[in-house]
């Protein structure tokens, strides 16, 4: 197949999204364009995109707000689709290049996909006149515009019916990520440990996500001060960066956690997860988290808010805890605590989260994705209904 995918956004889940997918695609014997922005690029992203081998990577300026802008960079794109066509798929990813890349490709001989990976209306906080608005453009788009809609989690799935996306419409393939070896594991447990200068008998508490108002990286500062306040020797690791680190620097400076909460800003989650004994995730949305698929090919015991992706990733009692998603840490609290003072629970629980991992693995994904491919090629193109 002879596939175009269109991103605007560039790193976190979705960037990691595409590379793997692109890399599993093209190993599969696929013809791959992608055409991404370097505006919100993120350096390590743009970096391994450009390095990818056996794909042809064009770079267009799209902006994250909609704009007149948008009509220039639309027609940018059917010029293309035109000019190295003929594309059998047309997947965007993410609302804003989910919506440039279908409609650049309606009148064309290509299907017509889009994976959101997280649809904006999951925001708990976003107002219900917003939410109401922008279910009702998700709708309309999927209904006249495309021929499928990927989900990464169940949650997700059901969320995009009940804003009236077609079910017939609708596909779930969820993330995957590589499984991990257990010699490896213990070798960078050791590595990382030993760079933190933290023993092996001290328990690590580790949270890795963008500071932003979804990750709610706020919620585990305020988690490390309860842990603290109660007494318990532990370590904090917070792992991430952005546009909220001056209020999270600011937290930890008023709470005098300095020396319990370690923030590392340019550091991979994936490289750091087996020397965490506890991973939390503290968000008050997401779709299907990265984070969570790490965490599991790590052996982690997850303690984790109850959205998109959790239920998931973690059987409640199982492997982990799913807590209510609230700004009160109260019972998430209480979950790490038990956690930090059993460690058997803690072994038992991360054993189990190294077994569920083989669930999420990269080679489902991409075969999942290229099922969906076959499926919306076999079928007429999308149609209002």
């Amino acid at each position: 197949m002879k596939i175009l995918t269109v991103i605007e956004t560039g790193g976190g889940g979705s960037g990691r999204h595409i590379l793997d997918l692109v890399t599993g695609l093209v190993a599969s014997g696929h013809e791959i364009h992608i055409v991404y922005s370097p505006l919100r690029a993120e350096a390590a992203f743009e970096a391994k995109l450009l390095a990818l081998s056996g794909v042809t990577v064009v770079s267009m300026d799209i902006r994250k707000a909609v704009g007149m802008h948008d009509l220039s960079v639309l027609l940018e794109l059917r010029r293309y689709i035109r000019d190295h066509g003929p594309f059998d798929i047309v997947h965007g990813h993410s609302s804003k290049g989910g919506a440039l890349g279908r409609l650049a490709a309606t009148g064309t001989a290509a299907a017509r996909l889009y994976t959101p990976h997280g649809l904006y209306t999951l925001n708990p906080v976003l107002m219900p006149v917003k939410k109401k608005v922008y279910g009702m453009i998700e709708a309309l788009l999927a209904r006249t515009i495309s021929d499928g809609v990927i989900a990464v989690s169940a949650e997700e799935f059901d969320h995009a019916l009940a804003l009236g996306i077609p079910a017939q419409k609708m596909y779930l393939v969820g993330n995957g990520v590589d499984r991990r070896d257990t010699a490896e594991l213990a070798t960078t447990r050791r590595e990382v440990r030993a760079r933190l200068g933290v023993p092996d008998d001290l328990p690590v508490v580790g949270f890795v996500g963008r500071f932003c108002t979804a990750k709610a990286a706020e919620r585990f500062v305020e988690l490390a001060r309860r842990i603290r306040d109660a007494g318990q020797d532990a370590r904090f690791i917070l792992l991430g960066s952005g546009r909220t680190a001056g209020d999270i620097n600011s937290m930890i400076s008023a709470y005098g956690l300095d020396d319990y909460l370690q923030v590392f800003p340019n550091e991979s989650g994936e490289a750091f997860m087996p020397a965490f004994d506890i991973y939390t995730l503290t968000s008050r949305y997401e779709a299907m988290p990265y984070v969570l698929l790490e965490a599991l090919a790590a052996g982690r015991p997850i303690v984790a808010t109850d959205v998109g992706g959790s239920r998931t990733a973690v059987d409640d009692g199982g492997n982990g805890f799913v807590v209510p998603q609230q700004d009160d840490v109260s019972e998430m609290a209480a979950k790490v605590s038990l956690l930090l003072t059993d460690r058997a629970l803690r072994q038992k629980m991360g054993h189990a989260s190294f077994r569920k991992a083989q669930d999420f693995s990269l080679d489902s994904m991409v075969q999942g994705t290229t099922g969906v491919y076959e499926s919306v090629i076999s079928r007429p193109m999308a149609y209002a209904t």
